[in-house]
C-alpha cells in the first residue's frame, strides 16, 4: 500500500493547514513507511513543503525536474525562495519549454491551487500541470505582462472530467511562445495555497459607461446580486447634458445606493503602462482621492488595470496605494497571493461562463467576471443569461456572490 503524502485536507482553510498537511499517512505502519521510504530513495525525490509560506520547491535542486522540450538553467541573481530561480526558454524550432518532476508517490492537490513566481520581457502565459497515474490532467494557468519576479495567481483553466486530483503523479510546468520566436520565462518558487471550500464570485464592470446603470443596474437589481463598478474618475460627467456617455454623478450615487461598489478605474482610463512612474501615481493617487472625497472610501481601496495592462512600475506602485488591483485571466482562483493583480475574466460569453461557474461550484475557489460596456444588445443579454445560471447555483447554495473588501478580509494567504 503506498502511504499518501498531502498537500491539503478537505478542510485546508488557512495556510497553516496548507502547511501542517504535507506527509499525513493514515494509518500505515512504521514498517510500511520505512519500506516506503527505502522505494523512494532509488526513485525520484519527495516534495519538501509545502513550508510555512506555501513553498513547494524552491527549485534550489533542479535534479528533480526533466527537461521535455526547449531549456532550463539556474539564476543565482534573482530568487524568490531559496537561491535561485530557474530560466526555462523556447528556441525557432521548438515553441514550447517544458519540464516535469515525476513524485515518488501520488499527492493530494484536491483543495489547494498550485502557482509560481515569474517574470518575462513578454506577455505569457506560464502553464502548471499536474497529472494523475491514468494521465488526466488540471491546468493551472496565470497570464502576465513584462515586470518583475514575483507570486502570481493562477487559476483553474482546464480540467479532465476524470482527474483524480487526491492522486497527482507528475507535475508539469510550461509556455508556449509565436512561431519563430525565442522566449524566455524566469520562474521560481512552485506553491500551494488553500481554495475556498465553497464556490465564491466576484462581479465587476469597467470602464464607466453609462450603460452599466441605464442596462446592468436592472439586472443587478431583478437578481438581487451586488457588483463592483470601476470607473475613471476624470471623465464621470457632471450631469445628462455634459458630452460623453460616461456614467453622470447622479448615476454614480444610484448604483452606489443599490449595493454596488464604485471604486477606481484610473483617472483617465487609460492604459498606464503608456504614462511614465509618475504620471502613473498621479492616475492613481487622484483616482483615489475623487472617490473618498465623493464618499466612496470603501470602493477607494480597489483598482481595475484598464485594459488590464500594466508593467513593473504599475504594480508597485497599485500595491502601494491600493488593497487590491484586478487584471485577467483565469477562473477558480485560490486565496491571494499577489493582491497587486488578482485575475478575472473579461466579457465571458454565456458559454465560457456556464462551464466556470460549474467548474467554480464543483472545485470550490473564487471566480471573478466582468464586463465592460453594455451598449450592445447581445452584451445585454449575455450578461442576463449569466446572472440566470449563477442565481440557480446561489439557490441551490453552491455558489456565493462576495465583493472585494470580502476577498480582502478572508481569502488573502497571509504565509503564517
Amino acid at each position: 500500500m503506498k502511504r499518501r503524502t498531502y498537500l491539503a485536507t478537505a478542510t485546508g482553510a488557512t495556510a497553516a493547514t496548507v502547511a501542517g498537511c504535507i506527509g499525513l499517512g493514515g494509518s500505515d505502519t512504521d514498517e510500511e513507511a520505512d519500506d516506503d521510504d527505502e522505494t523512494t530513495d532509488d526513485g525520484p525525490p519527495e516534495l519538501e513543503g509545502p513550508d510555512e509560506d506555501g513553498t513547494l520547491d524552491d527549485f534550489d535542486d533542479l535534479g528533480a525536474w526533466t527537461v521535455v522540450s526547449g531549456s532550463m538553467s539556474a539564476e543565482s541573481d534573482q530568487a524568490v525562495a531559496g537561491d535561485q530561480s530557474v530560466l526555462l526558454e523556447t528556441d525557432a524550432d521548438d515553441q514550447q519549454a517544458r519540464i516535469v518532476r515525476e513524485l515518488p508517490e501520488p499527492v493530494n492537490c484536491s483543495t489547494v491551487n498550485l502557482g509560481l513566481a515569474v517574470a518575462s520581457e513578454e506577455t505569457i502565459t506560464p502553464i502548471i500541470q499536474l497529472f494523475d497515474d491514468d494521465g488526466n490532467v488540471i491546468d493551472y494557468r496565470a497570464t502576465i505582462h513584462p515586470g518583475g519576479l514575483q507570486r502570481c495567481n493562477f487559476g483553474v483553466a482546464r480540467m479532465d472530467s476524470g482527474v483524480e486530483l487526491t492522486e497527482i503523479t507528475d507535475i508539469h510546468i510550461a509556455f508556449l511562445s509565436a512561431e519563430d520566436s525565442e522566449d524566455r520565462l524566469l520562474l521560481d518558487d512552485l506553491y500551494a495555497v488553500p481554495r475556498p471550500e465553497d464556490g465564491q464570485v466576484m462581479l465587476q464592470f469597467d470602464g464607466g459607461h453609462e450603460s452599466i446603470e441605464s442596462e446592468g443596474l436592472p439586472i443587478l437589481e431583478a437578481y438581487d446580486f451586488p457588483a463592483t463598478v470601476f470607473v475613471p474618475t476624470d471623465l464621470v460627467r457632471e450631469d445628462d447634458d455634459a458630452e460623453g456617455d460616461y456614467l453622470t454623478e447622479d448615476q454614480v450615487e444610484e448604483l452606489d445606493d443599490a449595493g454596488c461598489m464604485i471604486a477606481s478605474y484610473a483617472a483617465n482610463g487609460q492604459i498606464l503602462d503608456n504614462y511614465d512612474e509618475d504620471d502613473q501615481a498621479a492616475q492613481l493617487v487622484d483616482a483615489q482621492e475623487w472617490l473618498e472625497d465623493e464618499g466612496y472610501e470603501n470602493g477607494a481601496r480597489y483598482f481595475s488595470y484598464p485594459a488590464g495592462q500594466y508593467d513593473e512600475d504599475t504594480l508597485d506602485l497599485v500595491a502601494d496605494t491600493y488593497d487590491v488591483g484586478f487584471a485577467g485571466h483565469h477562473p477558480v482562483q485560490g486565496h491571494v497571493v499577489n493582491a497587486a493583480r488578482y485575475p478575472r475574466l473579461l466579457n465571458p460569453d454565456v458559454e465560457d461562463a456556464e462551464e466556470d461557474l460549474e467548474r467554480t461550484a464543483k472545485l470550490g475557489g473564487i471566480t471573478t467576471l466582468c464586463y465592460y460596456s453594455l451598449e450592445e444588445d447581445d452584451t445585454v443579454d449575455r450578461l442576463e443569461e449569466t446572472m440566470d445560471l449563477l442565481e440557480d447555483y446561489v439557490d441551490e447554495g453552491e455558489l456565493e456572490v462576495i465583493m472585494p473588501d470580502d476577498l480582502e478580509t478572508e481569502y488573502v494567504f497571509d504565509g503564517e
